[in-house]
């Protein structure tokens, strides 16, 4: 079953169905399902994938050459080439006679490893013309972030060359939740909180089962699938793995600011040497680095937040307690160590998934989409969503995932915190919003409903698509529930 991803298949396919010869390059982290994506845009059409693997660059062209008799048919001529410009040249004649004629290299910086001539060597064939004449689509696709961006860089032999490139993204919340179309609103937020976006990860979890139940087997158990998950996925790109982890590990356990982190990682090297393996893991997606909306343009404080859940959630409760999951006491682990916790870790999880339903359906329910999105902090206050529509006005959030309800005095404060905040000053056309996990108050509720520009959201409204640019002024007064 393919879920979401509705804008990239269709960007490929129409690339993948014009009447011209196309590079494509395609790329992203481990499990973001690159592969099936590229695969369902081709279904429709003859061709050709081919999986790399890290042996020999002969050994790849011999499988490669076995892929394309597979789906073109044995030929005496084919299994005569010895080297990788004749085969593509080979699949290229081949588009001659069957216009349009796809080839899809997946983890392409396999190939390069054992080659590292075939980045030119692809630049010889495309540059040959050879390409155009039967229309040949060659899609290059890779999980090795900076090997597939240093394809893209200017001093690169593909510079300039490729006709679209997409760097594929872990799915949003509402595309991720209907892997778990049973569970309640809140637990489907939990699940996204926990597995993030990644299909690879979503695709483990059994529908059928709790959500206790699915984090236990795949997390707090010796063979779980996912148990050593973040251990791999530094080890698949990464050299120095043990600065990395100790990087990840202090984020994860709330240094956040750029001095916290050289101080808790003190083998680094010192400040400047930080910033290099910051930038790396950033490029990976795995933390994000965020500036105060109302920081001045030159303000160099910066924090740094765990990007990836199953990171933030395995580094907060899978490895402080190795010792008793190897024991095989997983499910005491969830009983005992994050029942308790689970609300606090979902706190600033909450944060990040409402920003990001600002930033993507802000259109449904205001005037106008969202231009930016992001969060304020201050010496003495907070403010969890900040962010300006492309109509000029500001929007300023609260979010809580608390197990009561939130009444007007959160609303109250929040709006006196954006009276005080440099971001958006002067400006007197202002939408609030509110999230929250268990609802409102019926005061609340009756503001909302009466007083213009104040949204509420549950998780429940928060999965539910509504019509496109729904969101006139009287819109933006209503209660969502």
């Amino acid at each position: 079953m393919f879920i979401g991803r509705h804008h990239e298949l269709e960007t490929l396919r129409q690339e993948l169905t014009s009447s011209r010869a196309s590079l494509v390059i395609v790329y992203g982290r481990r499990r973001v399902g690159k592969s099936t994506l590229i695969r369902e845009a081709a279904k429709d059409q003859l061709h050709i994938f081919y999986q790399a693997t890290r042996v020999t660059s002969s050994l790849n062209l011999e499988a490669f050459k076995a892929e394309i008799a597979r789906t073109l048919g044995p030929d005496e001529l084919l299994a005569g080439i010895g080297d990788w410009l004749s085969a593509l040249h080979y699949v290229a004649r081949a588009a001659e006679r069957r216009r349009g004629l796809i080839v899809m290299l997946d983890e392409f910086p396999y190939l390069v490893d054992s080659d590292s001539a075939l980045p030119s060597i692809v630049q010889k064939f495309w540059d040959s013309g050879a390409p155009g004449t039967g229309n040949l689509k060659l899609l290059l696709c890779g999980s090795l972030i900076s090997q597939m961006e240093e394809l893209l860089a200017e001093r690169n032999p593909l510079y300039g060359r490729k006709t679209l490139t997409l760097q594929l993204a872990p799915l949003a919340l509402r595309d991720a939740v209907q892997f778990v179309p049973r569970y309640r609103p809140d637990d489907k937020l939990v699940t996204y909180g926990i597995f993030g976006g990644v299909p690879f990860y979503l695709q483990l979890v059994d529908r059928e089962a709790s959500l206790r139940d699915n984090v236990t087997r795949l997390l707090l158990g010796q063979a779980g699938s996912l148990a050593d998950e973040p251990v791999v996925l530094l080890q698949s790109e990464l050299r120095e793995i043990p600065r990395y982890a100790s990087i990840l590990a202090a984020i994860a356990d709330g240094c956040t600011k750029y001095g916290e982190i050289v101080g808790r990682v003190r083998d680094i090297g010192g400040s400047k040497a930080l910033g290099p393996y910051l930038e790396k893991l950033r490029r990976m997606r795995l933390i994000r680095s965020v500036r105060s909306m109302d920081a001045a343009p030159k303000e160099r404080d910066r924090r740094y937040f765990i990007a990836d859940p199953l990171m933030a959630f395995w580094h907060q409760f899978v490895w402080p307690n190795l010792s008793s999951i190897a024991q095989g006491f997983g499910a005491d682990v969830w009983t005992h160590q994050i029942t308790p916790r689970l609300d606090g870790f979902m706190g600033g999880m909450f944060e990040e998934m409402c920003r990001e339903h600002a930033l993507r359906y802000a259109q449904e329910h205001f005037a106008a989409p969202a231009q930016e999105v992001g969060q304020i902090w201050h010496a003495d206050y907070d403010i969890d969503i900040a962010g300006r529509l492309l109509d000029g006005s500001m929007l300023y959030g609260e979010c809580k995932w608390w197990r009561g309800l939130v009444g007007e005095n959160v609303l109250d404060e929040l709006i006196e915190r954006a009276t005080r905040t440099e971001y958006g000053r002067g400006n007197n056309r202002r939408q609030f919003v509110l999230y929250a996990r268990k609802g409102f108050t019926a005061g609340l509720r009756r503001r909302a409903a009466t007083q213009r520009g104040i949204l509420l959201h549950t998780p429940q409204t928060m999965l539910r698509a509504i019509g496109p640019r729904a969101g006139s002024r009287k819109r933006a007064a209503r209660v969502r529930r």
